[in-house]
């Protein structure tokens, strides 16, 4: 996952960032913008608390096996719509 050193870290590059899953080369683009960039710094320190207070949470509370289940496919699962009919709005498109 990478990303232009200008541009602002997206949720995803957020996320990659806080899990130390983002590429060498983008993880020291995000550490450049982070230094210059107190937004996308905040979004970091916030995803970095949820992160902990999850783990926190998984420790005093169990998840039940077909909840994790299911939320371990999220990332892999592809909706395909090619199939699907829209529904025309209220202006017939």
């Amino acid at each position: 996952m990478g990303f232009a050193s200008t541009e602002h870290l997206n949720p995803e590059a957020v996320v990659a960032y806080v899990d130390n899953e983002l590429s060498r080369q983008a993880a020291a683009r995000a550490d450049a913008h982070l230094a210059l960039c107190h937004d996308c710094s905040r979004e970091v320190a916030a995803q970095a608390r949820a992160r902990s207070m999850l783990q926190t949470c998984r420790n005093e509370f169990g998840v039940p096996d077909s909840l994790r289940a299911q939320l371990s496919q999220i990332p892999t699962q592809e909706i395909d719509l090619r199939g699907t009919t829209r529904r025309p709005n209220r202006w017939g498109r």
